[in-house]
């Protein structure tokens, strides 16, 4: 099958991530040069706009609440809000001379929170700093759906903080290893961290109760609940490997495995906001969307030689019926559920 891709940028820098925003509405693209590239998520015919961020690089990019759009952290002491419907950006915060390895925005738009070195500065709306320490380097920085707890991973375990309390000390969830992104299941209940030696672990918050999902090829650095919470998608093995979390959690029972090839390895995974369905990319370029029902997946991206071909950003917009696809070496890809319709009836 050709691809069913319907419009394409070359932006000949690489690209460091794709996110779009909690509306899906904008989608944003960070390049090597500190700058990025915005596109609104519904409109076809639109191109995207240049946006300086960084002078620099953004370290980390991702969705803020809904009066900015997305919040970055870069190598040159900025943490930056990103209103892409204005074109404009606004400096939360400045540290000279220090690198901002991650962020990220509760949804409501109370806190914002961000790391140098072991230090964690969580941002209340007036602009008020509370400074937090993890116990070594942080692999991420996550707030919960509700934004009334902050999850921070790092050596051996997750660190908790209530982002309204006044005290410094966290609750800690303890494993050993290296913990890395983190995801929160939709409700709050459990949240999840990814290790270093290719595996997940995760809490259940109130009991306590703990899971461990092992075997993976590489690292998972790309894991997103489907809709209404019922699987967690994962990346990081041949297959989309998809644990169930209905009717009680993961506990006991196996993945869920779609599609795979041992000679590639799934990089991205984006469930359809509204649809049993997820889509993948792979390291090779290849891109496929993979109904969660048993029915074969469809491949709408063939894998490429071309090298920084490997997909490392995929993302719907708010209702489904466009998805974006970034990958390393500076493409930018749309695909709309017509674009796919139509390759599939000419193959």
């Amino acid at each position: 099958m050709r691809s069913a891709v319907l419009r394409q940028w070359e932006f000949k820098l690489p690209i460091s991530s794709l996110c779009i925003n909690r509306k899906g509405d904008w989608v944003i693209v960070a390049l090597g040069d500190g700058t990025a590239r915005t596109l609104p998520a519904s409109d076809e015919a639109s191109s995207p706009k240049e946006l300086r961020i960084h002078n620099g690089v953004s370290l980390s990019l991702t969705k803020d609440a809904d009066d900015h759009a997305f919040i970055s952290g870069g190598d040159d002491g900025c943490v930056v809000m990103i209103d892409p419907a204005l074109g404009e950006t606004s400096i939360l915060s400045e540290k000279k001379g220090q690198w901002i390895d991650h962020v990220d925005g509760s949804a409501d738009g109370k806190y914002r929170a961000y790391n140098i070195g072991k230090q964690i500065y969580l941002v209340n709306e007036e602009g008020q700093e509370k400074v937090l320490t993890a116990p070594s380097h942080p692999g991420g920085v996550l707030f919960s759906p509700s934004g009334k707890r902050l999850a921070v991973s790092h050596y051996n375990g997750v660190s908790l903080w209530w982002t309204s309390s006044q005290e410094t000390e966290p609750t800690t969830l303890e494993w050993k290893g290296s913990h890395l992104n983190m995801v929160w299941s939709p409700d709050g209940t459990s949240l999840l961290s990814s290790m270093q030696d290719g595996a997940l672990h995760g809490w259940l918050l109130a009991s306590s109760k703990e899971m461990r999902m092992q075997g993976y090829a590489s690292k998972v650095r790309s894991m997103e609940f489907t809709n209404k919470g019922k699987y967690l998608a994962t990346s990081g093995a041949q297959q989309i490997i998809c644990w169930p979390f209905a009717n009680g959690g993961p506990w006991g029972k196996p993945p869920v495995t779609l599609g795979g090839n041992e000679n590639r390895l799934v990089t991205q995974v984006a469930p359809h906001p509204k649809d049993n369905m997820i889509a993948a990319g792979y390291d090779d370029g290849m891109i496929v969307l993979a109904p969660l029902d048993g029915r074969m997946e469809i491949m709408i991206n063939p894998p490429l030689a071309n090298e920084g071909m490997n997909i490392n950003g995929l993302a719907w917009n708010a209702d489904g019926s466009a998805l974006f696809a970034s990958s390393a070496g500076g493409c930018l890809m749309l695909f709309t559920i017509d674009s796919v319709r139509k390759a599939v009836v000419q193959t």
